[in-house]
């Protein structure tokens, strides 16, 4: 990982701030303010993590269970500066490694689809498919038509 030591943590309610000061700083990931309020405000109900580096917060993951079986990534964000740094797959591997003792058996999330074509999400797909996430469907259902939703789900047995 770039630079200092990170720590993966579980949240705490002083982290909301620097988990929304890592959203605001990915407009092109996560545009919507709306809709940015509803992850920050979810963190303090959900499983999830945090990424430390000394004191500041640059990354974090909550996870929405579903079914007695499965959970949603529900957010996943990692500071700009620190993309590719292995913190991403830090915090994926944290979540999982929860679910699977908790029994879950699959973890699924939902990102923008091929058949909107975009630089950033075509990086978020390929980072998901290196974790072992393959694509279930595509719809328009969940966001529109001009987002189409590509489902992603990993087995954890």
């Amino acid at each position: 990982m770039n630079g200092a030591t990170i720590a993966i943590e579980p949240f705490t309610g002083a982290d909301r701030a620097g988990c929304a000061a890592v959203l605001a700083a990915l407009p092109q990931w996560f545009g919507f303010p709306s809709v940015n309020e509803g992850y920050i405000a979810a963190l303090g109900r959900l499983p999830a993590w945090v990424a430390r580096r000394q004191d500041a917060i640059v990354g974090f993951i909550a996870l929405e269970p579903r079914t007695a079986v499965s959970a949603e990534i529900l957010v996943l964000a990692v500071a700009p500066e620190l993309h590719r740094g292995g913190i991403g797959s830090a915090l994926v591997a944290q979540a999982e490694a929860w679910l699977r003792r908790q029994r879950y058996g699959f973890v699924f999330l939902p990102t923008l689809g091929p058949s909107e074509p975009d630089e950033g999400y075509v990086r978020t797909r390929a980072f998901y498919a290196a974790h072992g996430f393959a694509p279930l469907f595509e719809s328009t259902a969940f966001w529109g038509e001009t987002q189409p939703a590509l489902v992603l789900v990993k087995p954890l047995a």
